[in-house]
């Protein structure tokens, strides 16, 4: 029979337990976390919408679907049988769904229902088993670490100004910052801060997955320092510090249109290795949310 779909204000602390289990188990087959960090983060949040999905076979209920929307963000992790249905909940509104993973088993049902793909996100990898060199930052630039309770707010307005263009990482707040330090991930000596004199001027946040794999959170660097050879150099450092701590490998994520990014990324030794693509019922060419330009 149908998933039988209902559409809480909130999840209570059972329903997000029976969630998570169910993103994990989509997880494993897949190869992929079904959902991004964000709306893992956003599973107790009252500010997004909540569908769920559940069978109940002779009295017994089981969570077999979940969807978010976050804006026009529409995120989907559930058993093939109940994808429909949870599309269905927002059938006619203008979303922009994600499909996490080349293997992802949204993007064939997407497909079939005709969307179509308006946004790439590529995830490249690379090894680091052989060192890092860390060049010197340009003249009167120093390199420290974030410092929690001090340098949020010059974070967050650094950020807003590297990512303008972006649709979701320029609209950081505060509290998405003070989200991430609340995780099990999160270690300040990963985050690298680049200022000059008292103004900070750049960024480098690390993070390590519970797989030992690293990543390139959130490399970042203010216009007025853009040609420097800033980021580069960030880059290098936090590479350096990700197989300090052990890790065989680093990933990231970047647009497909970023080709500033591509290319600095791919000349320091990363390859794509999975792709995110974002969906709409409009075309590429009418859809506002295609493209997006970020350093």
């Amino acid at each position: 029979m149908p998933a039988a779909v209902t559409t809480p204000s909130f999840l209570d602390p059972p329903t997000v337990d029976a969630v998570r289990a169910l993103i994990a188990r989509v997880a494993d087959e897949d190869g992929r976390d079904p959902l991004s960090d964000q709306a893992l983060m956003n599973l107790t949040s009252r500010d997004v919408r909540h569908a769920l999905a559940v069978d109940d076979d002779g009295g017994v209920v089981e969570v077999v679907g979940y969807a978010q929307l976050d804006g026009q963000s529409l995120e989907i992790a559930g058993t093939t049988a109940a994808l429909d249905a949870l599309l269905d909940v927002f059938a006619g509104e203008p979303v922009l769904i994600w499909s996490h993973g080349r293997h992802s088993r949204l993007m064939p049902v997407l497909e079939r229902r005709g969307l179509h793909a308006v946004r790439e996100l590529h995830q490249l990898r690379r090894p680091l088993t052989d060192p890092v060199a860390r060049p010197q930052p340009p003249a009167g630039v120093e390199l420290m670490v974030f410092v929690v309770g001090r340098d949020e707010q010059p974070w967050l307005a650094v950020n807003a100004a590297a990512f303008a263009d972006h649709p979701e990482q320029g609209r950081w707040t505060r509290a998405d910052v003070e989200a991430r330090e609340a995780e099990s991930w999160f270690d300040p000596s990963g985050f690298l801060m680049a200022w000059r004199d008292d103004t900070l001027v750049g960024f480098h946040w690390t993070k390590v997955h519970s797989d030992g794999a690293g990543e390139v959170y959130v490399l970042g660097v203010a216009p007025s320092e853009q040609g420097t050879g800033l980021g580069k150099v960030l880059l290098q450092h936090g590479l350096a510090a990700l197989r300090d701590r052990g890790c065989a490998t680093v990933l990231l994520y970047v647009d497909g249109d970023n080709a500033v990014a591509m290319r600095l990324y791919e000349r320091n030794g990363f390859a794509r290795h999975d792709l995110d693509v974002q969906w709409s019922a409009q075309s590429p060419a009418q859809s506002s949310s295609g493209t997006v330009s970020n350093t």
